[in-house]
């Protein structure tokens, strides 16, 4: 079995430690996660998050540009660049070089694939700015069948269509075997169609979207499945943990990854 480092989202896990993200790290740190992500950076204190980071030696994976902009509408297009922009400055800051875009909800009077083709028009618009400030834009698609009703890039197969779409190595995709699942996709078919394109792999249990282990797949062969695509990057935790801890929950998947 191939050893994977895991990165902990910290909206869902270490809310133990309370509601300020800078205290989450330090106790994330002292539970031994030393990658972390978060969502949105705006309105947080940055300079305080940073000085937690520096102060446990974590460093900050990933962060999410926006989760309400459609961007299927061409209108939002302009205001978008400039989300894009303070969100890429803001991981910056941070020591992280990863944003996440979201489609936003799909419209019903539009084909699936020139709904496509629009959301990839506002991120070629978004890769000369991805490249001046050096970092990556992760697609994620989020299933639209229990969590996220109405998304556009709601299967894999829908973030590759994109991807393509745009050409550029600066745009690159989580594949997030939660939302895969929960969406109906067979893991092994869509992490191959991911492959190409995959940057970083997000996991939580079904049902639920508890910790590994805490509902029904079978986190051993999931593994492997990462390790055939020849995937090595860290795995990212984005859960709500069942245990009373963080810690108590991360145990046993930490022990399936060593």
């Amino acid at each position: 079995m191939v050893g994977y480092e895991l990165s902990i989202n910290l909206e869902y896990a270490f809310c133990e430690a309370g509601e300020l993200i800078e205290d989450r790290i330090r106790a994330a740190a002292m539970a031994g996660c030393r990658k972390v992500e978060i969502f949105v950076t705006r309105g947080r204190n940055l300079e305080a998050i940073r000085a937690a980071l520096r102060e446990t030696g974590t460093e900050l994976v990933s962060t999410v540009a926006d989760y309400a902009t459609q961007l299927v509408d061409p209108e939002t297009h302009d205001g978008f660049c400039a989300i894009f922009r303070q969100a890429a400055e803001e991981a910056r800051f941070l020591g992280c070089r990863n944003v996440v875009v979201i489609s936003g909800r799909g419209v019903p009077w539009l084909r699936r694939p020139a709904q496509h083709r629009i959301f990839a028009d506002a991120l070629v618009r978004l890769v000369p700015i991805a490249e001046e400030l050096d970092v990556t834009i992760l697609l994620e698609s989020a299933n639209t069948r229990h969590d996220h009703p109405g998304v556009l890039c709601s299967t894999t197969q829908d973030s590759v269509d994109v991807a393509e779409l745009v050409g550029s190595p600066r745009v690159r995709l989580i594949y997030d075997l939660y939302q895969s699942v929960m969406e109906g996709e067979d893991p092994s078919l869509a992490l191959r169609a991911a492959a190409p394109y995959l940057a970083h792999i997000q996991v939580a249990d079904t049902p639920g979207r508890g910790e590994p282990g805490s509902g029904r797949i079978d986190w051993p062969a999931m593994l492997n499945l990462f390790k055939s695509v020849g995937y090595r990057g860290p795995i990212g935790l984005e859960f709500s943990p069942t245990k009373a801890s963080t810690a108590e929950a991360l145990a046993y998947f930490r022990e399936l990854c060593a």
